[in-house]
């Protein structure tokens, strides 16, 4: 019985730690609460592992929402939340009820000890968002790769600069990445020799280099919006196409994600 409520007890922060965090996105605001979220639920499986039973922690794991709605990131959100909370909540009844069903029949580690969890980044989660000027599809990228897939996207603009210069801010940010998208955007308008027509930043193509020598190229997909000239150099590689949105190619952007072993399951639901 000790075991059992020592569960209950863990579980019983937890909620409590999930609800106020709900309860307080709209003050610190979306990214941090989504990083928050993030670290919430990685905290929470490593101690449903060691105090409950890793086949409930690897359920939690694998509980996400099967649908989210565009232009609504908040709730998006909170509707995950409430699927966490659900699960710790039928949980925490079937170990008042059936706690032998449900525990590991070995003792949990001592709670503080160096065998505890420990908070950290989840490996090969981190997605590096290379991008010019069409800031509505960075956002449409960025909210797709942390609400449908749970990835951690980084956006360098977003990150603190803590004094450093930046090409050292860049190279810190993007060593944490396991995969790039590149977005190639009609952003620059050139003259050239059969008339005017435009082409990505050069910071896009810069960066794009920069991954393609550090991850290789299996973990790097561009994304190509119509009416973008590609450089020559470029031109024989393999690209994602879309018209106006990348939302028109959500399928297309999971198969590389998948492939790369980025995403380790394909998520069934948009």
């Amino acid at each position: 019985m000790q075991h059992a409520e020592q569960a209950r007890r863990i579980l019983a922060e937890q909620l409590s730690e999930l609800r106020e965090l709900v309860a307080t996105s709209p003050a610190i605001g979306l990214e941090a609460t989504h990083e928050r979220l993030r670290r919430w639920k990685q905290r929470t499986v490593e101690l449903l592992r060691r105090q409950v039973h890793p086949a409930e922690a690897d359920r939690l794991a694998k509980t996400e929402k099967m649908s989210f709605r565009m232009g609504d990131p908040f709730g998006n959100l909170a509707r995950e939340a409430q699927l966490f909370e659900g699960f710790l909540m039928a949980l925490d009844e079937e170990l008042k009820q059936h706690p032998d069903s449900v525990l590991s029949p070995t003792e949990p580690a001592p709670l503080g000890s160096d065998q505890a969890a420990k908070p950290g980044r989840a490996e090969g989660s981190t997605v590096f968002l290379v991008h010019g000027h069409d800031e509505l599809n960075l956002l449409r990228l960025k909210e797709l790769l942390g609400e449908r897939w749970h990835l951690d996207p980084i956006v360098l603009s977003k990150e603190a600069g803590r004094g450093r210069t930046v090409i050292e801010k860049f190279e810190d940010e993007a060593t944490r990445a396991n995969f790039a998208f590149v977005l190639i955007s009609p952003d620059d308008q050139v003259m050239g020799a059969d008339g005017q027509y435009a082409q990505a930043r050069p910071n896009v193509i810069f960066e794009l280099g920069w991954f393609y020598g550090r991850l290789g190229r299996g973990s790097v997909c561009l994304l190509f919006k119509k009416g973008t000239k590609i450089h020559s150099d470029l031109d024989g590689v393999s690209r994602i196409e879309f018209d106006s949105s990348v939302m028109e190619k959500v399928d297309e952007i999971e198969r590389e994600l998948v492939t790369s072993k980025t995403l380790k399951k394909a998520p069934s639901g948009v």
